[in-house]
């Protein structure tokens, strides 16, 4: 039977990287709309950049500021995913251990690896 700890882990890590690939699209359409000439400040423009132009760099920081959601959702989902998944890594270490009585060290460094990070 499915361990219930590791559906939601497998799901979570699922949404988390999906959620990633719409960001990562958002970021690449808002990059590439403009032209490198500074003639559009739709898109990034490495010459008003430059330029420091105040209005370019706040509407920069606006097209940052209206994708942040979707990387908040993306980094909740991949946390949770994590801290799901510790359980079933530190149950499969004492299990191949045979309940800590063969090769205790790789398998308690396993463990220590899945609660620490």
């Amino acid at each position: 039977m499915w361990d219930l700890k590791c559906i939601v882990a497998a799901i979570c890590f699922t949404t988390s990287n999906i959620l990633f690939i719409v960001h990562g699209a958002f970021l690449y359409k808002s990059h590439h709309t403009g032209q490198d000439d500074g003639s559009s400040n739709s898109g990034f423009s490495f010459n008003t950049w430059k330029q420091l132009d105040p209005s370019y760099i706040e509407e920069r920081w606006e097209v940052q500021r209206n994708e942040r959601p979707i990387l908040m959702c993306a980094v909740l989902f991949g946390i949770l995913a994590w801290f799901s998944m510790m359980g079933p890594l530190v149950q499969s270490a004492w299990v191949l251990s045979r309940g800590g009585r063969r090769l205790v060290g790789p398998h308690v460094m396993l463990a220590m690896l899945a609660v620490c990070g």
